[in-house]
């Protein structure tokens, strides 16, 4: 259980390093965004103010000398208060937010329209205080020379903005780069995370078998040095007290003694048998199999083949002794619930890697029935069990009349 929670704290602490870094970039892209969007914003909008209060001093010049409008002498003077305010603020908001080359160049022109302005209401100040009739020539060609420092000021204004633009697509190009990267690597850590744990739990797994396989040879051999000797002096005994009534009256009590004491040892070496099988420390998984099978075709009633890549396969005792306890648990249940004539078990090995294909030609079954109570499946779901213990895969492909196809698959 401990190492469960210690395995999701892993995982869940990668996703929230992942998911708070995404989230603080997709925060900090999107401000810093609007802030852009703001600042381009007011520069364009003064820019924009500053030519529309010079277009308005114009037009209330004109309407001056046109008109005899005197009221526009005031006018066209707050226009240049007005130009000069936004100069100012324009001036501010570049120095204040932009340091840079491109920004000197835009300080340089802005300069430059200031100078216009400035010349340009010297001019008409002048201009409206002798109370003149008529335009001077010399005020049209400042008004046409603030234009085109005008001009030149919203040029490297939009280019500015460009080149800003597209410095913060580069810049937010480069942070999905950096947040695929760490989802990589956050894939990369919940990847080793799992691999690790999963390795832990084979460990565990393995020692677990390996702790079982050990107590079952002790058992084995307890039983055989302690259990066995006593049954097998009370055979002996039994046989020593035949000898001397061999003259007597057949003794029917006897008889039934030593026939229990026979199937007592019977049942006794099965035990052993199966706890730690002595025919598969003897010859090995492929020809423990292989004697097995022949013991089913001389009983007659189903054909039992073993079809081995190579005999002299040897793998852990522990492995064998499971790999033999699944092959001889699937033979069981052919033999008990299938009403099978033939079965085939194939087994090969590819570098590190047991396949073992077993089929049967019996009635089969629906695999999606195999986690339900019934007792028939009781052997199948021990067999998967030891096959999840084992670390292994298993795919099961059976139909009612159709036999039934188990293919297993194990990492020595």
């Amino acid at each position: 259980m401990s190492l469960k929670i210690l395995f999701r704290g892993k995982v869940l602490l990668a996703i929230i390093i992942f998911t708070t870094i995404t989230c603080t970039g997709i925060i900090y892209t999107s401000i810093k965004s609007l802030r852009l969007d703001r600042e381009h914003l007011a520069l364009l909008e003064l820019s924009k103010n500053i030519d529309l209060e010079i277009s308005h001093s114009r037009i209330y010049l004109d309407d001056y000398f046109l008109f005899d409008d005197t009221l526009k002498k005031s006018a066209v003077l707050n226009c240049f208060t007005a130009t000069n305010q936004y100069i100012i603020s324009l001036d501010s908001l570049i120095t204040d937010k932009y340091k840079g080359d491109r920004e000197q160049l835009l300080q340089e022109a802005l300069e430059s329209v200031y100078t216009q302005a400035k010349q340009l209401q010297r001019k008409i100040s002048l201009f409206v205080q002798n109370d003149a009739i008529d335009f001077d020539i010399d005020i049209l060609n400042h008004y046409h020379n603030f234009q085109l420092d005008h001009q030149d000021l919203l040029k490297k204004i939009d280019d500015y903005i460009l080149h800003e633009n597209i410095s913060f697509k580069k810049r937010v190009f480069t942070l999905l780069l950096l947040t695929f990267f760490l989802l990589l690597v956050c894939i990369f850590l919940i990847h080793r995370i799992i691999n690790s744990y999963n390795t832990i739990e084979k460990q565990q797994a393995i020692r677990s078998l390996e702790v079982e396989f050990k107590e079952r040879k002790r058992i084995a051999a307890d039983l055989h040095d302690g259990l066995g000797s006593i049954l097998s002096s009370i055979a002996l005994f039994i046989k020593l007290i035949e000898k001397d009534c061999k003259n007597n009256t057949e003794n029917k009590s006897l008889i039934q003694v030593k026939e229990l004491s026979e199937i007592a040892l019977e049942n006794l070496e099965s035990t052993i048998n199966n706890l730690n099988p002595s025919i598969l420390n003897k010859y090995g998984l492929i020809k423990s199999l292989e004697i097995l099978c022949d013991k089913i075709n001389d009983i007659g009633e189903v054909s039992c083949t073993i079809n081995a890549t190579n005999e002299d396969m040897k793998f852990d005792p522990n492995i064998e002794l499971n790999l033999y306890r699944i092959c001889n648990e699937l033979i069981n249940n052919t033999l008990k619930h299938a009403n099978a004539s033939n079965l085939d078990i194939e087994i090969q090995q590819i570098k590190k890697t047991v396949m073992i294909v077993y089929r049967d030609n019996g009635i089969g079954f629906n695999p999606d029935l195999i986690s339900n109570t019934d007792e028939e499946k009781m052997g199948l779901r021990n067999i998967i069990n030891r096959i999840e213990s084992l670390g292994g895969k298993y795919k099961i492909d059976s139909k009612k009349g159709k036999g039934v196809e188990i293919m297993l698959s194990f990492k020595l």
